[in-house]
């Protein structure tokens, strides 16, 4: 009997969804004549009225400068929220200040052993005193008791919101909208109606930082509370526990891991912050980094951009390592450590009064600013030659040609393309609201750099995926590779964005290919993670049968491995992709141009108008990207099971 034929939508299915529609004779078509008309016409690349947000915005703010004394909404709620946060600040940061470096060093080491173990207090007692060498102690106090406060502000919110989530699936529902929003909206955009509402400095820095870092431990702390054994709330509830009780002893030590590792990301995500805080007046290590960029000070840059990376360590080590198993020795119980580092306080601060803490003992004695100076004369200087070629084949060859063609056609031109293949990927209504985002975008009157954005996020991620599929294609197949990557990967996740700009910075000097060259590297982890773990949970018993049928070891990638694990690898394009929009503004820092740079120029100008078109514009590009790229993984998923289905 003959086999029926698959259904048209799987017909040919190992083309990609991009291909398909590519290939759709009447997309193809359309897009042409349209193009042609365009061109011949000589049509406007701009509309002929622009819509004047920016204008309303400075009119908003002028208002509140006006206003800002006298108003409730100042007076009763955000200057209190305001004072506040810098309060809280403040005072971590007098502690730390009273403590000295040997009582920091005492309470912190003490802290980390008790909620974790030895191992952990010494890499943390370390990591302090990596702070001293490098001459950056005060400004990393500073950071510290920023993050601190920030770090409490996101679990104080977030841990009882995802608590209440997991229990009621209706506030589960309508929370989700919100956060997809927060994680969607690059952290940058958040910065300038911060600005407005409470004006330069560090509050308005820190509860940016708030809104960014609170989803993961939100969506955690909400999985972890779902995923709870209903056999175990059974025996709670028979038992006679109350709703409080069941939480207590039921449902938060079951979600306890899952928690866990929503506190350790939100704090890497807060330290994310420190560099674009410091864009709206955040004090500490992020200002330093940012001051060493703007004045091509790599040493400078180097060490307070390390000094954040020891933090890094600091905060991550000690929170992934808490609450294991069983959290303390068993002779001083949970009661008994908490009296212990409540105890080592006045020691701490009976240290921080004495003479010798009064200035951190060889500070600085890694001279590391003058050491990285004299290594870039000695080792880049004679590597410009090579960066310069490579800068200037890349700009020459890719860069200029590229942006050049897409300007050479209207707004519309590009609004249909991108419509058409929104059609033909996700849904006729995703089509009209790609076109109303483009349209949007050249009413703004920011067709030009947004387009200038575009090229340089479309050839950061194809240059990107070359890199990353290959790689994440050998650590699958074989364990030599994935060994020593895995380390590499964890630590290239953990450095904040900004920290790959400093090497770049000191290699290729300023412009848009050093923040795509550092973009690339930053976007990389997602694509070689996600490349390898498709290919590798491919199942043993589909592997095996292809094996038998006598394949070589590229017909069973080509033919079997490689089309199974398409939907994971195009999750990492999509991931790859996002993070590469994501750091724009970062690119923007280094002379990148586009949206990046004019979110950089709005933020330290003040110009609340621009950064709100700017920010706009960024936002409906990246939920027109996300989509799309979504889509791609979704439409290939379903091909593949269409594809087991028909055999």
């Amino acid at each position: 009997m003959t086999a029926a034929p698959p259904a048209p939508e799987s017909a040919g299915s190992g083309r990609s969804a991009v291909t398909t529609a590519l290939r759709d004779p009447w997309l193809v078509v359309g897009v042409a004549l349209l193009a042609l008309a365009a061109l011949a016409s000589g049509a406007a690349r701009e509309l002929p009225w622009q819509l004047p947000l920016a204008r309303w915005v400075d009119d908003v703010d002028q208002w509140i400068i006006i206003n800002r004394g006298d108003h409730p909404l100042w007076q009763h709620v955000l200057e209190p929220i305001s004072d506040g946060v810098a309060l809280i600040v403040a005072e971590l940061d007098a502690w730390l200040g009273l403590l000295g470096w040997p009582g920091v060093l005492l309470v912190v080491g003490v802290l980390a052993w008790r909620v974790a173990h030895l191992r952990v207090a010494a890499v943390a007692v370390a990591a302090l005193a990596g702070l001293g060498l490098l001459g950056v102690w005060d400004e990393g106090m500073r950071t510290l008791a920023q993050m601190l406060t920030a770090v409490g502000l996101s679990l104080a919110l977030g841990v009882p919101i995802g608590i209440l989530a997991g229990r009621r699936p209706a506030v589960a529902a309508a929370i989700r909208p919100v956060l997809d929003t927060m994680q969607i909206i690059p952290a940058y955009v958040y910065l300038l109606p911060l600005l407005v509402l409470f004006r330069i400095g560090d509050p308005a820095g820190i509860l940016a930082t708030v809104i960014y870092a609170t989803p993961p431990v939100v969506r955690l702390t909400t999985l972890g509370i779902q995923r709870v054994p209903e056999p175990a709330l059974e025996a709670g509830r028979s038992l006679g526990a109350s709703g409080r009780q069941l939480l207590s002893s039921v449902e938060l030590p079951h979600a306890l891991r899952s928690i866990r590792v929503g506190i350790n990301q939100t704090i890497m995500m807060a330290l994310a912050m420190v560099v674009i805080a410091s864009l709206i007046g955040a004090t500490g290590l992020g200002l330093e980094v940012l001051r060493g960029l703007q004045t091509l000070d790599v040493g400078r840059a180097t060490g307070a951009g390390i000094g954040i990376v020891l933090i890094a360590v600091l905060l991550d080590r000690v929170t992934w390592s808490a609450f294991p198993r069983r959290t303390v020795p068993r002779r001083l119980g949970p009661a008994g450590s908490a009296l212990l580092v409540a105890a080592t306080i006045p020691v701490g601060l009976a240290l921080g009064a004495t003479p010798v803490a009064t200035e951190v003992p060889l500070v600085g004695a890694l001279d590391l600013a003058t050491r990285i100076d004299v290594a870039v004369d000695a080792i880049v200087e004679p590597l410009r030659p090579v960066t310069r070629a490579v800068s200037d084949a890349l700009t020459v060859g890719v860069l200029r040609p590229l942006l050049a063609a897409v300007l050479a056609l209207p707004w519309w031109v590009i609004a249909a393309a991108v419509a058409g293949l929104a059609w033909r990927v996700v849904s006729p209504r995703f089509a009209l609201f790609a076109v109303v985002a483009t349209g949007l975008v050249a009413l703004l009157g920011l067709w030009d750099d947004a387009m200038n954005t575009f090229v340089q996020v479309a050839i950061a991620a194809v240059l990107t995926l070359a890199l990353a599929l290959p790689l994440g294609l050998a650590a699958a197949l074989s364990d030599r590779v994935e060994r020593p990557l895995r380390p590499i990967l964890d630590t290239m996740q953990t450095l904040p964005a900004f920290c790959y700009l400093i090497p770049v910075v000191a290699l290729f000097g300023v412009g848009r290919i050093p923040g795509i060259i550092a973009t690339i590297v930053y976007a990389m982890p997602p694509a070689v993670r996600l490349t390898s773990s498709g290919i590798r949970g491919v199942a043993p018993e589909v592997v095996e049968a292809a094996r038998s049928q006598g394949v070589t070891t590229w017909q069973l990638l080509r033919t079997v491995q490689l089309p199974l694990a398409r939907p994971t690898i195009l999750l990492g394009v999509n991931q790859t992709t996002m993070m590469v929009l994501a750091s724009i503004v970062i690119a923007g820092l280094v002379g990148a141009g586009g949206l990046g740079g004019d979110s950089v120029f709005a933020l330290q100008q003040g110009e609340v108008g621009l950064g709100v078109e700017v920010g706009a514009a960024i936002v409906l590009l990246g939920i027109v990207l996300d989509r799309l790229t979504q889509s791609l993984g979704a439409a290939s998923d379903e091909r593949t099971r269409a594809q087991l289905r028909t055999g």
